[in-house]
């Protein structure tokens, strides 16, 4: 049962004099979109540590030639964590950050990743200004980036680039992320190699049960059970899969094939892709309401509860949360992709008196909105839980907008006694975000 529900508001100031970006209805339902975002970081192998050359990582625009198969230096100018509509970010200590040529093989804690299964910089390509059509009561949407990156593996020794993506989402909640791949091919057994590969159109990533909203949409492509043919697979394990058909083909020109499909080695459980999500706004259709109830009214009540003098002699057993205050995460930073913004969840304190009890603590936000009339969506919103006193265990991190927390998601859990818990609280918003100071609540629950 839920015994305390406790809100709290995080605010943040968005301080640039930006609007979003025009929407034209094309019919009853379809509608022209623009600023749209992409941001997807491929796999945690695409930015875990390598055996020879640091690391794999995410570099920012179309690199050149290296003109052999070795491991690329700063001196030669092709790493970049931004080119046009593209940048490249990662994990930090307190959320996303951008990375530079020295922090590129880092993780969150600062050290160098390593080649062991979880060990990633998580790092992610963010393409912003896409364009295309988006019909949610259909299902549907085409939409469309210009820009590049380049995915390196063993510090560059191969590479290649990815231009212009499309993703078009068919009606049965089935979609397509195709781009044109080109890049220079070497092998592992002849390191003398090098062949420039001409562009070519190829399949990135197939997705199934998209759902659309109005802030867009956020799903983990295919690659767990999927078979492919031309390459000794291996089917067995919770990891097993392959990247599109398409893809793995192109990667035996770059002499990267192994590493996205499950070949049966020990990266295998880093080789599955990781979610993509796009960003947009859109308009939703609106029924005008009827003066008549119905049983899809809804409405909000307030919950309350007594806590029991504690110096009752004997007080009855019970779960109580508390919030030291509120959460403000100050004046977001405008980054080339929009806006980021991070701060601390006030102290949570959760007490148990119950003999024998259990209990978690889940939270999930609600959008963000502004006198000005933005909104903020609430999956923008991501958090990494600690427990600052007590014995508990901490909930896993949520990413903004990959999941985000628009869902709910676990804070920490325990045991009979008392915890004090925490998070560090990341936004990251759109570059359309209009300008303005922007409240929401973020609703926390103690369940036991």
């Amino acid at each position: 049962m839920t015994t305390r529900l406790t809100r709290i508001a995080a605010a943040g100031a968005l301080a640039a004099a930006l609007s979003f970006g025009s929407v034209t209805a094309a019919d009853a339902a379809e509608q022209s979109v623009e600023d749209i975002t992409l941001d997807w970081g491929l796999s945690q192998e695409a930015g875990g540590g390598a055996y020879f050359g640091g690391c794999n990582f995410l570099s920012a625009g179309a690199a050149g030639n290296t003109g052999s198969s070795r491991v690329w230096t700063e001196a030669d100018g092709f790493y970049k964590a931004t080119d046009g509509n593209v940048t490249i970010v990662k994990d930090g200590a307190s959320g996303d950050e951008t990375p530079t040529w020295g922090t590129k093989c880092l993780g969150a804690n600062g050290s160098a990743v390593g080649t062991g299964a979880g060990s990633s910089t998580n790092n992610r390509a963010v393409f912003s200004g896409g364009t295309g059509t988006v019909d949610l009561e259909a299902g549907t949407a085409t939409v469309s980036w210009t820009g590049s990156f380049t995915s390196a593996f063993y510090g560059g020794m191969t590479y290649w680039s990815a231009t212009d993506p499309e993703l078009v989402i068919d009606a049965d909640g089935t979609g397509t992320l195709t781009a044109t791949l080109s890049g220079y091919g070497t092998s592992m057994d002849d390191m003398s190699k090098w062949e420039a590969i001409s562009g070519r159109t190829v399949t990135m990533a197939t997705l199934t049960d998209v759902e659309l909203t109005a802030d867009g949409l956020t799903v983990t492509p295919d690659y767990l059970g999927v078979t492919v043919s031309g390459v000794s697979q291996t089917t067995t394990g919770t990891s097993w899969g392959s990247f599109p058909q398409s893809f793995v083909d192109f990667q035996q020109l770059t002499g990267q094939t192994s590493y996205w499909y499950s070949s049966g080695g020990g990266a295998d459980p880093k080789k599955p892709a990781t979610a993509l999500t796009v960003g947009w706004d859109v308009e939703e259709e609106t029924t005008p309401p009827t003066t008549e109830p119905t049983e899809q009214d809804k409405g909000d009540v307030d919950v309350e509860v007594v806590v029991p003098d504690t110096t009752e002699p004997e007080p009855e057993p019970a779960l109580t949360l508390s919030v030291s205050g509120t959460a403000n995460l100050g004046t977001a930073s405008v980054l080339p992709q929009g806006f980021s913004a991070s701060g601390e969840l006030p102290q949570v304190t959760v007490s148990d008196t119950r003999e024998g009890g259990q209990w978690s603590v889940n939270g999930y936000v609600s959008d963000f909105t502004s006198s000005t009339g933005g909104t903020i969506a609430a999956r923008s919103l991501g958090w990494q839980p600690k427990v600052i006193s007590g014995d508990a265990q901490v909930g896993a991190r949520v990413q903004a907008h990959a999941p985000g927390l628009a869902a709910p998601a676990t804070l920490a859990s325990g045991s009979e006694g008392e915890a004090t818990l925490g998070s560090t609280l990341t936004l990251h918003a759109l570059a359309s975000t209009t300008a303005g100071a922007y409240n929401a609540q973020l609703t926390l629950t103690a369940l036991g």
